[in-house]
């Protein structure tokens, strides 16, 4: 059975497809907070393939987290 995957999930440079916002979160808190003072914000979104929404992916209380509010149509 093919595994149909929603989100793309970019963090500075590397990319990862995900089945659902649960796997999202779970790749997120594997990544150290530190990255974001030594390489570029701009290299970490979340795109929906359903939607064709990319999301930006910020750093908030030393965890990255999906930012719904900074999102745009691709």
């Amino acid at each position: 059975m093919e595994r149909a995957f929603r989100y793309r999930l970019v963090m500075f440079g590397f990319s990862a497809m995900c089945e659902d916002l649960d796997e999202v979160r779970l790749r997120l808190r594997g990544y150290p907070a530190h990255r974001a003072a030594s390489e570029a914000g701009d290299q970490c979104y979340l795109v929906d393939l359903q939607q064709g929404i990319e999301y930006a992916i910020v750093l908030r209380n030393e965890r990255f987290e999906i930012d719904e509010d900074a999102c745009k149509q691709l």
